[in-house]
């Protein structure tokens, strides 16, 4: 064989061997190469260590955003509205026994409490499926990271707990009792939330019990509400029946009203209305309901609240009606919480 043959020969060899490669790593691109995480745990995160979620979209971006989803909704069941008192405590006693039934309305503002949490999952790993152009992602969050701020959060709430009930037991103001009671069953309603979860971030499921029995803490919180005894006071009562509304919701919010001169402290309403019709026969209903808490011995105003209410109707009759229905259902809702709210100059 000649130099040159030879040297052609050579090329050959090289070409079919790099041909070779080219097309066994074409074929790996497609679907050799796969994370062990696509389909499974993931050997670098493991869920000892962190919890994970995963996201899949042909745009990145939207994969990352899935992925991180993916990943916070481990905690959205237990999300509850954090309002002033959107969650309740109500104590039950059967059989001589009291237990304790927490009813919340689902929402997700108490989120902004468990921003510390959401803000620490991380975009561990991005691969791409060569052959579908889907962009997977891993989103993990490690464990004790998370379990540090919850840990943190509980422990703060704990404190919150333990001043408001040594405050309110030295107290001799019966109004700051109940703001005091009240932000202490509100830290460990809190408190409840985080530890469950802790037990959501903790591997071995446990969480952190509590020092506090929190059916005990609503009932002593409601023993005071009963102890507030009220008398009704009215301004203005432009649509009538107002004085037996208030006293309605006196009760319904677990206070004690009273006729006599015995109460300590009175609950003055004044409700005003501005009436006008348009032009195509609405007649509408403007105007403001107050409330005012005094306290009868030294008359001393405790707090005041206002609402604006606007009902309309082409019936002027049905309009004020449903002022009327408007205020009872305001009162209801409200009047517990906006009376707390007198005693309290601080929440947890």
């Amino acid at each position: 064989m000649h130099k040159h043959e030879a040297l052609d020969m050579y090329k050959i060899s090289i070409s079919l061997f790099l041909l070779g490669v080219f097309i066994i790593s074409g074929c790996a691109s497609k679907g050799s190469g796969r994370p062990d995480w696509i389909y499974g745990n993931s050997s670098k995160y493991p869920p000892a260590k962190y919890l994970s979620g995963k996201g899949q979209d042909k745009y990145q971006a939207v994969a990352r955003d899935r992925a991180r989803a993916d990943l916070a909704k481990v905690f959205e069941v237990r999300i509850q509205e954090q309002s002033e008192d959107s969650t309740r405590a109500n104590s039950q006693t059967r059989d001589g026994k009291t237990s304790l039934k927490l009813e919340a309305s689902a929402s997700r503002n108490i989120s902004t409490r468990t921003d510390q949490i959401i803000s620490g999952i991380e975009i561990a790993e991005t691969w791409q499926d060569r052959a579908s152009k889907q962009f997977h992602v891993l989103a993990v969050l490690d464990r004790m990271k998370a379990g540090n701020i919850l840990r943190d959060n509980i422990n703060r709430l704990d404190d919150v707990t333990s001043q408001a009930i040594r405050r309110a037991r030295q107290s001799d103001n019966l109004l700051r009792k109940i703001g005091l009671a009240h932000t202490a069953l509100q830290a460990q309603l809190e408190r409840e939330i985080y530890n469950r979860q802790l037990k959501i971030v903790d591997y071995s499921g446990r969480g952190l019990s509590s020092p506090y029995n929190l059916a005990t803490i609503a009932s002593d919180r409601d023993a005071l509400l009963k102890r507030l005894s009220i008398r009704t006071r009215i301004s203005v009562d432009p649509i009538g029946g107002l004085d037996n509304i208030l006293k309605a919701a006196i009760s319904a919010a677990g206070f004690t009203p009273v006729s006599d001169g015995k109460a300590g402290y009175i609950l003055n309403a004044k409700l005003t209305l501005n009436e006008s019709r348009d032009k195509q026969g609405w007649y509408w209903q403007r105007g403001t309901l107050e409330i005012s808490l005094i306290q009868a011995a030294g008359q001393q105003v405790q707090g005041s609240k206002r609402w604006n209410i606007k009902e309309s109707s082409q019936d002027r009759a049905i309009s004020k009606k449903r002022v009327r229905d408007r205020v009872d259902k305001i009162l209801k809702t409200e009047l517990r919480k906006t009376i707390i709210s007198f005693g309290s100059t601080e929440s947890p």
